[in-house]
């Protein structure tokens, strides 16, 4: 007799908590951003005084914080990271990890690492030499595009190709 009474109980409170959900709807979000609300993009532009030469690690780096980049986001979403060209040689965004070549004979790495609440990114030269801070060396801020999108919708697009920029842009509606 108790089992049906605790049964009736929470199948009562189920309904009540099912009922009490139902609220007026909200606000349009902003526009460009119809339909991802899952998909959050930044620009992050970068100066010279915001990378750090890494004496042990032998490349330069620069850590970015963002509090919607959590554990769930790093294990089962995705984290993207794109870098506009800084020289003439190319046009767009490029998606991480990137290989850029100043000259003949050099080459930069830029790659990410992304841990909970931000991400860093590595900037490490051909020859594992300090050479010139990235922003220096171009005779330009850096400007980055980090895209997140939350393990729901990654995994509807898992088969797109997300390392194109344009594709994600349209994908997710976004806005630049």
């Amino acid at each position: 007799m108790s089992t049906i009474r605790t049964f009736t109980l929470f199948f009562v409170m189920s309904l009540f908590t099912m009922v009490s959900c139902v609220g007026p709807k909200g606000e349009p979000g902003p526009p460009g951003h119809d339909g991802n609300a899952n998909v959050e993009s930044a620009i992050v532009e970068t100066t010279a005084p915001d990378w750090f030469w890494d004496e042990n690690a032998l490349n330069w780096f620069v850590d970015l914080e963002w509090d919607q980049i959590d554990l769930d986001m790093v294990d089962y979403g995705a984290v993207l990271v794109y870098m506009e060209s800084p020289s003439n040689d190319f046009y767009g965004w490029h998606q991480l990890p990137l290989t850029l070549y100043p000259n003949e004979s050099y080459s930069s790495t830029i790659e990410t690492v992304y841990y909970d609440y931000g991400l860093t990114l590595f900037w490490t030269n051909s020859d594992l030499q300090q050479y010139q801070n990235p922003c220096t060396l171009y005779n330009t801020n850096l400007t980055f595009k980090v895209v997140l999108i939350d393990a729901n919708m990654y995994s509807k697009y898992i088969n797109e190709d997300l390392s194109d920029y344009e594709t994600v842009k349209k994908l997710f509606n976004l806005a630049d």
